[in-house]
């Protein structure tokens, strides 16, 4: 089944407000129960966004990170590809010392050494970085009254400075991943904006795979009131809307929901190849 890959979100930090939180000595159960739920891709961070909460020194973010990494590697098989959640050159630089593959910066590249640190893994196993539009700065709440012009031109000219910025650091673009960044200070309308311009996005700055963050974010709760632990069929709904390809990064909390989602869409998009049976151990429910 052709079908984007399934980045699982595993936080090592308590501050995190949607869930999927856990610590050293549970990291590697928790990897394992993700993987088998259909995970290709383990996303752990040790510091949330949150902006109530106060901006954490490197040397806890790297405190709380790197006994979770370990323990999840340590753990999973090499099929499974870690990814670590952090916008400081510094945590970025020990996750890849330790089997992460993937940068997942939230923050548009605020940190000038994270290019030539992406840049420096070119070879065999050069590392991926994901391209946030993040218009604002890390752990800063939006004011209300500060919006866009227009979010979509905005994006296009953000990410593309840094596109340039990647470039000339010798970050091949294979390297590169767009994330449209919603809820990355912009309002929930921003948000919409700028996912409903994807297709627009991947065209005009020539990247290919597109991390799709919508996972649990405000823009969903801002359209249904529901709180984040609710905001599973919001998701979903994003999820359907978008364009959606399979070389994409889909981020969620919810692994088995997700990749029961991707099954069904792949099915009545591209066809099975043969006949289908319902096991009847299934049919009903013994409730």
């Amino acid at each position: 089944m052709r079908r984007p890959s399934v980045f699982a979100v595993l936080n090592a930090s308590p501050e995190s407000f949607s869930g999927n939180r856990v610590a050293a000595d549970d990291a590697a159960d928790l990897a394992e129960a993700m993987v088998a739920d259909g995970a290709d891709v383990l996303d752990i961070g040790a510091q949330s966004l949150r902006t109530d909460q106060p901006e954490l020194p490197v040397e806890i973010e790297l405190d709380r990170l790197l006994p979770v990494l370990e323990a999840v590697r340590g753990r999973v098989g090499p099929g499974v590809t870690i990814s670590v959640d952090t916008y400081r050159s510094r945590v970025a630089e020990e996750a890849l010392r330790r089997g992460a593959s993937i940068v997942n910066d939230p923050s548009g590249l605020r940190d000038p050494e994270m290019a030539d640190l992406v840049a420096s893994t070119r070879g065999a196993g050069p590392a991926s970085i994901v391209v946030a539009f993040n218009p604002g700065t890390p752990k800063v709440r939006r004011p209300r009254d500060e919006r866009l012009d227009d979010p979509v031109e905005a994006c296009l000219r953000f990410v593309d400075e840094r596109i340039d910025h990647l470039t000339r650091a010798g970050v091949d673009p294979g390297q590169l991943i767009l994330d449209p960044g919603p809820d990355l200070y912009k309002a929930p309308d921003e948000s919409v904006a700028v996912l409903r311009a994807v297709p627009r996005l991947r065209s005009e700055l020539g990247i290919g795979r597109v991390l799709w963050a919508v996972s649990r974010k405000d823009f969903v709760g801002a359209l249904t009131g529901r709180l984040p632990h609710e905001r599973g069929a919001g998701t979903l709904g994003a999820l359907a809307a978008v364009d959606l390809q399979d070389r994409d990064l889909i981020r969620v909390h919810d692994v088995a929901g997700t990749v029961d989602f991707l099954t069904v869409r792949a099915a009545l998009r591209d066809g099975l190849d043969g006949p289908l049976e319902m096991d009847d151990a299934i049919r009903y429910d013994p409730r």
